[in-house]
């Protein structure tokens, strides 16, 4: 069954995949993110603890990948004679390799002049988005990427994630990839190699076996959503904003509470990686069945091109471009902010679109 119409989804000459709302929450989500790394507020405060839970960004962009993967490509693959593997990888690669490998470039070579050279073994990790399973080089690169192996582990298993939703359910499809998490760690991780699988604490929050359930929640809602199986419930917006909020706060409370690092480890794993997801799933679920102020504010066109843009940022909002703005004289958080999100819109408008578009235009047939 076909997704149920809605006013605030019917664009004329969008794609059917094409949901507004969602794509303003992408440029939210990177937002919150930059708040985490340049925090505004004062040094021990609680509002310093606040904005440092920006990271929730992540968790976020985690949660609309796993919706939007399943609802561009599960009808195809469950149909199977408009499944192909080799164009679903193929749009895959040209939706976030092109940039990522052109920044990743103009970062090695920056770095190199600055004296800073990086060894080819790094370089290919890098190139090859498998950084991201070393605990030691996780930060390498460019550093906000390591949430790039957990999305490559997603599209890789994707498909085979659709039909274990539909047969499994969403709780025991979650045990069973924290479990194979948890052996790798206990096998994998036990060789001690370059940090490869290295601590559980690396395994739940920087690995797709940690991160699953955020991906799952997202392809849940996406399923339901196919399914015509949405709740009629106008508050759904409202909780799951209430939910994240109420993640937000206890988290940023905990910590003037214990200094503990395996209470706050097990404090962290608990909201963040399973309660705060249905929180986010909640909100999504209300922004693409229910009209609301936030729906149409997502909606907007300005939202709609910091959507569009908000890879392009999160890869430049710290690096090489962010630290150049700063040795120029940019000292103002702020005007930082405001000239990341200018320049990332040029590089969406005059590299990675074309990119895209060239590398797409190479369809297997």
């Amino acid at each position: 069954m076909k997704p149920t119409s809605h006013p605030a989804l019917e664009r004329r000459n969008e794609p059917l995949c094409y949901v507004p709302p969602l794509t303003g929450l992408r440029a939210i989500a990177a937002y919150l993110v930059f708040l985490h790394h340049y925090n505004p507020a004062t040094p021990g405060s609680f509002a310093n603890r606040l904005f440092a839970q920006g990271y929730i960004g992540v968790s976020m962009l985690f949660v609309l990948s796993g919706f939007l993967i399943y609802h561009r490509y599960a009808d195809g693959y469950f149909k199977h004679k408009s499944w192909s593997w080799r164009n679903y990888l193929h749009n895959r690669f040209a939706r976030i390799f092109p940039l990522y490998a052109l920044l990743l470039l103009v970062t090695v070579g920056v770095n190199a002049m600055l004296g800073h050279t990086m060894s080819w073994p790094l370089l290919a990790l890098n190139l090859t988005v498998t950084k991201g399973f070393f605990d030691t080089y996780k930060f390498s690169g460019i550093a906000q990427s390591w949430s790039l192996t957990v999305e490559v582990c997603f599209y890789l298993s994707a498909p085979f994630l659709f039909a274990a939703l539909q047969r499994w359910g969403i709780f025991l499809l979650t045990a069973s990839l924290v479990i194979i998490g948890a052996v790798l760690r206990a096998t994998v991780g036990e060789a001690a190699w370059k940090g490869l699988f290295g601590s559980l604490p690396f395994v739940a929050f920087y690995t797709f076996f940690g991160r699953s359930f955020e991906f799952i929640v997202g392809m849940w809602v996406a399923r339901r959503w196919h399914q015509n199986k949405l709740p009629d419930n106008q508050y759904t917006t409202g909780v799951g904003f209430l939910i994240i909020v109420s993640c937000v706060l206890w988290q940023a409370s905990f910590l003037m509470l214990t200094a503990d690092p395996i209470t706050l480890f097990w404090s962290e794993v608990v909201v963040y990686n399973y309660i705060l997801p249905i929180g986010i799933g909640l909100f999504l679920l209300g922004l693409i069945s229910q009209k609301s102020l936030v729906q149409h504010l997502l909606s907007q066109p300005i939202m709609q091109m910091a959507g569009r843009s908000s890879y392009a940022f999160y890869l430049i909002h710290i690096g090489v471009v962010a630290s150049g703005l700063q040795k120029l004289g940019v000292t103002n958080n702020w005007l930082l902010f405001g000239l990341l999100v200018l320049t990332a819109h040029g590089l969406y408008s005059f590299v990675e679109k074309p990119m895209q578009q060239r590398i797409k235009a190479r369809q297997f047939s």
